[in-house]
């Protein structure tokens, strides 16, 4: 069977699901000016007097975190950094002001539009909070993130001809690379913590989903491809989603997985996320494909998705109170060993592989490092259990602690 997925599709599917696409930033060899590099001065939300000038400089004179990226935005390269501090944001969006597909900085969201890296102090000590009047970021350019919390986000419809409905904590359209960084407690139509459009790639590094809602995908959506190393995806749930254009083989609690491009998990741990239809923890299946033309059979050319595991463990995932860790749908997953899965609804056969085994994980919790994490208790099998790993875990501990490193994102140290 063969399917042909175009670019065009795959944008139709964004539209749909809320989040737009826009043409790519101008790069830096496109611009006269340099980089900069701004320091944020202040926790207050105030838009930069005049974002042309290439200082972060609002009407009082200080740097905010807004008036920094909109600065940034017209110097293509240029570094924020954020001492610690609690940045919630609190000018809410206005409809009027948004002009087709042209987000407001003024207002709502963090609006990046230029390459960008922002550098916070530690997850635990800077926390850029949406304060629930909009998602917290909408990302049009390659951008790098670290040592930071985002809370707070709330994508909702508004009263116009869009949606806009994808990513509570990050709606993505290009390159993100989030280190060390917390996306906890935010809520979407699609993507509670982090929305991936067509064409776009994540890298997750080091780091904690946790505790997202949405209606579909409540941790994060991938529609394209992507990289989770060393990190925590826990505690996402998909509530209340209703009747959702794309559905076909259900929804992702902690991921799920749209595109035709590959997304590699690594020594992660995906556990206790739940769903209401599809698997609790990860779902991977073609958007939008009970939407395309008959006959399948002539347009289908299979699998519509990849996922590949290694050395993770998935755990405790539920639909409707049931055991259900994984589900695909004209897709595959495909394990590259020495993982667990605690109901076998992975399918794991690959060397090492430990299918149907708990792993004895303990909850969510500030285990030291940057991010919390889910230790493995003593007797777990995931311990001495791994191969290939990186060379420190989720925290930083080095690895391996044992005879072999431990399978997931946490590295137990005897």
């Amino acid at each position: 069977m063969r399917v042909r997925v175009t670019t065009a599709v795959l944008t139709a599917i964004a539209i749909a699901a809320g989040v737009h696409l826009a043409p790519a930033s101008a790069s830096a060899s496109e611009s006269a000016a340099e980089p900069a590099e701004f320091t944020v001065d202040t926790t207050a939300d105030a838009v930069d007097a005049d974002p042309s000038d290439g200082r972060c400089r609002t009407a009082s004179g200080a740097c905010s975190l807004r008036a920094a990226v909109m600065a940034a935005n017209s110097l293509p390269g240029s570094t924020i950094t954020l001492p610690p501090g609690h940045y919630r944001l609190t000018i809410p969006p206005d409809p009027e002001l948004i002009v087709g597909d042209n987000p407001d900085p003024t207002t709502g969201d963090l609006n990046v539009d230029a390459p960008t890296t922002i550098t916070g102090s530690g997850a635990r000590t800077t926390v850029i909070d949406a304060n629930l009047l909009d998602r917290v970021f909408r990302l049009r350019a390659d951008t790098r993130m670290s040592d930071v919390t985002i809370t707070g986000g709330r994508a909702v419809q508004r009263e116009l001809p869009f949606t806009d409905t994808g990513g509570g904590g990050i709606a993505n359209a290009h390159r993100l690379t989030l280190r060390r960084v917390a996306v906890t407690g935010n809520s979407a139509g699609y993507g509670g913590g982090i929305f991936n459009v067509p064409d776009s790639h994540l890298d997750l590094v080091d780091s904690t989903v946790s505790r997202n809602a949405a209606g579909e995908a409540g941790g994060i959506r991938f529609d394209d491809t992507g990289t989770v190393t060393n990190s925590t995806i826990t505690d996402n749930r998909v509530t209340d989603p209703g009747d959702r254009p794309g559905s076909l083989g259900g929804y992702g609690g902690g991921i799920d997985i749209r595109g035709r491009g590959t997304v590699e998990i690594l020594n992660s741990t995906i556990a206790r996320n739940s769903s209401s239809d599809g698997g609790g923890g990860i779902n991977i299946a073609p958007a939008y494909l009970d939407s395309l033309p008959a006959p399948l059979p002539d347009l289908i050319d299979l699998p519509l998705g990849r996922m590949t595991l290694r050395n993770s463990v998935i755990a405790g995932n539920t639909v409707d109170g049931a055991a259900a860790n994984c589900k695909r749908a004209f897709a595959t997953i495909d394990s590259l060993g020495h993982n667990i899965d605690t109901d076998g609804s992975c399918r794991l056969t690959a060397a090492g592989d430990l299918p149907s085994r708990d792993p004895l994980l303990g909850p969510l919790a500030d285990n030291g490092g940057p991010t919390d994490t889910s230790a493995l208790l003593p007797g777990s099998p995931a311990l001495d259990a791994a191969a290939d790993c990186p060379a420190t875990d989720q925290r930083g501990i080095t690895r391996p602690q044992g005879a072999a490193c431990d399978i997931g994102a946490y590295e137990h140290r005897p």
